[in-house]
Protein backbone atom coordinates (compact mmCIF):
# COMPACT_ATOMS: atom_id res chain seq x y z
CA UNK A 1 0.00 0.00 0.00
CA UNK A 2 1.12 3.25 -1.19
CA UNK A 3 2.17 5.53 2.07
CA UNK A 4 -0.48 7.88 0.97
CA UNK A 5 -2.61 5.20 1.43
CA UNK A 6 -1.68 3.81 4.25
CA UNK A 7 -2.04 7.81 5.48
CA UNK A 8 -5.46 7.70 5.03
CA UNK A 9 -6.27 4.92 6.30
CA UNK A 10 -4.45 5.89 9.56
CA UNK A 11 -6.48 9.39 9.69
CA UNK A 12 -9.93 7.86 8.90
CA UNK A 13 -9.61 5.10 11.50
CA UNK A 14 -8.58 7.82 14.01
CA UNK A 15 -11.64 9.47 13.31
CA UNK A 16 -13.79 6.62 13.31
CA UNK A 17 -12.39 6.29 17.21
CA UNK A 18 -12.54 9.23 17.89
CA UNK A 19 -8.66 10.23 18.10
CA UNK A 20 -8.46 12.26 15.74
CA UNK A 21 -7.87 15.97 17.37
CA UNK A 22 -10.62 18.67 16.52
CA UNK A 23 -10.07 20.82 13.43
CA UNK A 24 -7.32 23.56 14.03
CA UNK A 25 -5.49 21.72 16.08
CA UNK A 26 -1.65 21.56 16.10
CA UNK A 27 -0.06 18.91 14.60
CA UNK A 28 3.74 18.20 13.92
CA UNK A 29 4.71 15.81 11.41
CA UNK A 30 8.73 14.46 12.10
CA UNK A 31 10.64 13.97 9.23
CA UNK A 32 8.25 15.91 7.09
CA UNK A 33 10.30 16.22 3.71
CA UNK A 34 8.81 18.29 1.43
CA UNK A 35 5.48 18.36 3.19
CA UNK A 36 3.12 16.84 0.78
CA UNK A 37 2.22 13.62 3.45
CA UNK A 38 0.84 13.94 6.43
CA UNK A 39 1.29 17.96 6.87
CA UNK A 40 -0.28 17.84 3.09
CA UNK A 41 -3.48 15.85 4.25
CA UNK A 42 -3.58 17.57 7.49
CA UNK A 43 -3.65 21.26 6.51
CA UNK A 44 -6.20 20.55 3.98
CA UNK A 45 -8.42 19.45 6.36
CA UNK A 46 -8.06 22.70 8.58
CA UNK A 47 -5.39 21.59 10.68
CA UNK A 48 -2.73 23.97 12.39
CA UNK A 49 0.72 22.42 10.35
CA UNK A 50 4.17 22.52 12.13
CA UNK A 51 6.87 20.46 10.10
CA UNK A 52 10.25 19.50 10.51
CA UNK A 53 13.39 17.67 8.96
CA UNK A 54 17.17 18.00 9.48
CA UNK A 55 17.64 18.94 5.46
CA UNK A 56 17.37 22.25 4.66
CA UNK A 57 16.44 21.61 1.07
CA UNK A 58 12.99 19.37 2.37
CA UNK A 59 11.70 22.49 4.27
CA UNK A 60 12.38 24.58 1.44
CA UNK A 61 11.03 22.51 -0.90
CA UNK A 62 7.93 22.19 1.64
CA UNK A 63 7.71 26.02 2.08
CA UNK A 64 7.72 26.49 -1.23
CA UNK A 65 4.65 23.59 -2.22
CA UNK A 66 2.76 25.06 0.74
CA UNK A 67 3.12 28.72 -0.71
CA UNK A 68 2.49 27.31 -4.46
CA UNK A 69 -1.01 25.67 -2.94
CA UNK A 70 -2.20 28.94 -0.56
CA UNK A 71 -1.60 26.60 2.06
CA UNK A 72 0.06 27.98 6.01
CA UNK A 73 2.41 25.77 6.98
CA UNK A 74 5.19 26.25 9.38
CA UNK A 75 8.16 24.22 8.64
CA UNK A 76 11.43 24.17 10.55
CA UNK A 77 14.90 22.98 9.68
CA UNK A 78 15.79 20.68 13.16
CA UNK A 79 16.72 17.73 14.71
CA UNK A 80 13.91 15.47 16.13
CA UNK A 81 15.91 14.48 18.85
CA UNK A 82 16.19 18.01 20.10
CA UNK A 83 13.44 20.69 19.65
CA UNK A 84 13.80 23.39 22.12
CA UNK A 85 11.95 25.66 19.55
CA UNK A 86 8.63 23.86 20.47
CA UNK A 87 7.21 24.65 24.00
CA UNK A 88 6.06 21.35 26.33
CA UNK A 89 2.76 20.48 25.48
CA UNK A 90 2.35 22.39 22.17
CA UNK A 91 0.95 19.39 19.84
CA UNK A 92 -2.55 17.59 19.91
CA UNK A 93 -1.29 15.09 17.32
CA UNK A 94 2.65 14.01 16.38
CA UNK A 95 2.97 12.15 12.97
CA UNK A 96 5.73 10.39 12.32
CA UNK A 97 6.60 10.59 8.68
CA UNK A 98 8.83 7.50 8.26
CA UNK A 99 11.62 9.22 10.31
CA UNK A 100 12.37 6.98 13.40
CA UNK A 101 13.28 4.23 11.30
CA UNK A 102 15.93 6.82 10.20
CA UNK A 103 17.14 7.16 14.14
CA UNK A 104 19.99 4.70 15.66
CA UNK A 105 20.70 3.63 18.83
CA UNK A 106 19.59 6.70 22.00
CA UNK A 107 18.72 8.78 19.24
CA UNK A 108 15.69 6.97 19.17
CA UNK A 109 15.78 7.42 23.05
CA UNK A 110 15.66 11.03 22.31
CA UNK A 111 13.19 11.84 20.18
CA UNK A 112 10.78 9.57 21.36
CA UNK A 113 11.39 11.84 24.68
CA UNK A 114 10.83 15.11 23.16
CA UNK A 115 7.58 13.71 21.54
CA UNK A 116 6.58 12.88 25.00
CA UNK A 117 7.43 16.51 26.00
CA UNK A 118 5.59 18.43 22.99
CA UNK A 119 2.31 16.09 22.99
CA UNK A 120 -0.63 17.36 25.24
CA UNK A 121 -1.64 15.03 27.52
CA UNK A 122 -3.98 12.84 25.72
CA UNK A 123 -2.67 13.42 22.42
CA UNK A 124 -2.19 11.15 19.76
CA UNK A 125 1.45 10.05 18.40
CA UNK A 126 1.32 8.09 15.32
CA UNK A 127 4.33 5.74 14.27
CA UNK A 128 4.93 4.94 10.69
CA UNK A 129 8.50 3.38 10.32
CA UNK A 130 9.95 0.42 8.10
CA UNK A 131 10.15 -2.69 10.00
CA UNK A 132 11.64 -6.18 10.47
CA UNK A 133 14.41 -7.76 8.24
CA UNK A 134 14.82 -6.26 4.67
CA UNK A 135 13.47 -8.70 2.19
CA UNK A 136 16.02 -7.78 -0.94
CA UNK A 137 19.47 -10.23 -0.91
CA UNK A 138 21.54 -6.72 -1.11
CA UNK A 139 20.14 -4.74 1.96
CA UNK A 140 19.76 -8.03 3.80
CA UNK A 141 23.85 -8.37 3.35
CA UNK A 142 23.91 -5.12 4.64
CA UNK A 143 21.89 -5.97 7.52
CA UNK A 144 22.88 -6.94 11.18
CA UNK A 145 19.82 -8.80 12.88
CA UNK A 146 21.35 -7.81 16.32
CA UNK A 147 21.04 -4.34 16.24
CA UNK A 148 18.21 -4.14 13.98
CA UNK A 149 20.78 -2.14 11.82
CA UNK A 150 20.99 -1.60 7.89
CA UNK A 151 24.89 -0.56 7.43
CA UNK A 152 25.72 1.49 3.77
CA UNK A 153 29.64 2.18 3.85
CA UNK A 154 29.91 0.09 6.81
CA UNK A 155 27.73 2.61 9.54
CA UNK A 156 24.52 2.01 10.18
CA UNK A 157 21.98 4.29 9.25
CA UNK A 158 18.04 2.80 9.09
CA UNK A 159 16.73 0.76 12.52
CA UNK A 160 14.67 -2.17 11.31
CA UNK A 161 13.09 -3.56 14.46
CA UNK A 162 10.12 -6.12 14.72
CA UNK A 163 7.11 -4.24 14.63
CA UNK A 164 6.64 -5.53 18.35
CA UNK A 165 9.96 -4.21 19.52
CA UNK A 166 9.13 -0.55 18.11
CA UNK A 167 5.59 -1.29 20.29
CA UNK A 168 8.74 -1.90 23.24
CA UNK A 169 9.86 1.13 22.97
CA UNK A 170 7.16 3.27 23.48
CA UNK A 171 6.27 2.11 26.67
CA UNK A 172 9.00 3.60 28.91
CA UNK A 173 8.89 6.60 26.66
CA UNK A 174 5.67 7.34 28.85
CA UNK A 175 3.30 6.08 25.72
CA UNK A 176 0.18 3.77 25.96
CA UNK A 177 -0.07 1.92 22.67
CA UNK A 178 -4.06 1.87 21.47
CA UNK A 179 -3.41 0.00 17.99
CA UNK A 180 -0.97 -1.25 15.82
CA UNK A 181 -0.83 -2.60 11.73
CA UNK A 182 1.68 -4.41 9.68
CA UNK A 183 1.80 -3.27 6.16
CA UNK A 184 3.71 -6.22 4.33
CA UNK A 185 5.99 -5.29 1.23
CA UNK A 186 7.93 -6.80 -1.05
CA UNK A 187 11.22 -4.67 0.12
CA UNK A 188 10.69 -4.11 3.59
CA UNK A 189 7.20 -4.17 6.04
CA UNK A 190 5.95 -1.48 7.31
CA UNK A 191 4.48 -0.76 10.94
CA UNK A 192 2.12 1.67 11.90
CA UNK A 193 1.73 2.46 15.57
CA UNK A 194 -0.82 4.78 17.33
CA UNK A 195 -0.60 5.69 21.03
CA UNK A 196 -1.40 8.34 23.52
CA UNK A 197 0.26 10.21 25.85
Amino acid sequence: MPQAAVIRTTLMWLEAVQLLPPLLARMLELGCGNGMSSSYLMAKRGFEIHGIDISHVAIDWARERFAQENIIGNFHHGDVRSMPFFSNCFFDLVFDGSCLHCLIGEGRDRCLREVRRILRPRGVFVVSSMCGAPKSEDALRHFDPATGHLRKDGKPYRTLKAKESIEAELSPAGFRLVCSSLNVNPWWDHATIVCTH
